[in-house]
């Protein structure tokens, strides 16, 4: 199974990124959304839902923590960011590597 990663999306018009994250597996016919300041969560079941939750809130902490804005960060500065936040929330339900 391939490794979910949360994306980062950078608006042109100037307004706010987000960070999404999208499972697309396991789903139980409910749609799922959860939604932070800067991060956006989508689909899963209950339990990979929650752990994408999770990430990808961490994900948002680590920026702010940072003092960092999202839109402004390096790619690689980002990915080390996700990494982190990933081995923090672990293994992601159902045998996936990320959340």
């Amino acid at each position: 199974m391939k490794r979910k990663r949360p994306a980062i999306r950078r608006r042109k018009s100037g307004g706010k990124s987000l960070i999404v994250g999208v499972r697309t597996d396991r789903e139980e016919g409910h749609t799922r959304v959860s939604r932070g300041e800067d991060f956006v969560a989508l689909g899963g079941d209950r339990e990979a839902h929650e752990h994408l939750r999770e990430t990808v809130a961490e994900i948002s902490d680590e920026v702010k923590r940072r003092g960092r804005d999202l839109a402004e960060l390096p790619r690689e500065e980002f990915r080390e960011i996700v990494q982190r936040a990933l081995e923090k929330t672990g293994p992601a339900p159902g045998g996936g590597k990320g959340g």
